[in-house]
């Protein structure tokens, strides 16, 4: 059976609502949180991040500013960034004590170090094994 061709808009929803989703779960929301705030049903949220709806200009605005971002963020399409990573990092510890904090930035500077000195092969051997595992 031949794969339905996406339209460039349906492509751009898609890559939109994937951004929201990372923007969200990076502030620590969920989808029922940040509809509640928005007045809006759970599953619109759903649908908007997967890309069945776009999102209106007034929506996107309104999003923005619960994500503390500008609509423009919303907009990049492209993977996630460090800053995105580390933002999701950052609320993700906030809730630990300094050393508890402390300990985990150097196992993860450990963890990426040798990540680093990994041949291509054996990176994805760790990361299939660390994903599994987590």
């Amino acid at each position: 059976m031949p794969q339905e061709e996406i339209s460039p808009e349906k492509q751009l929803a898609r890559e939109v609502g994937g951004i929201i989703a990372i923007r969200r779960k990076a502030k620590g929301l969920t989808q029922a949180q940040l509809a509640e705030h928005m007045e809006i049903e759970k599953e619109t949220v759903s649908r908007i991040e997967t890309g069945h709806i776009a999102p209106t200009l007034a929506r996107l605005a309104q999003i923005a500013k619960l994500l503390d971002c500008e609509i423009s963020d919303l907009l990049k399409i492209s993977t996630p960034d460090v800053s995105d990573h580390a933002l999701a990092l950052m609320n993700r510890m906030e809730s630990l004590s300094e050393s508890q904090q402390t300990i985990l930035l150097d196992l993860f500077g450990k963890v990426a170090l040798a990540m680093g000195k990994l041949s291509a092969k054996d990176r994805k051997v760790v990361e299939k094994f660390l994903g599994d595992v987590l």
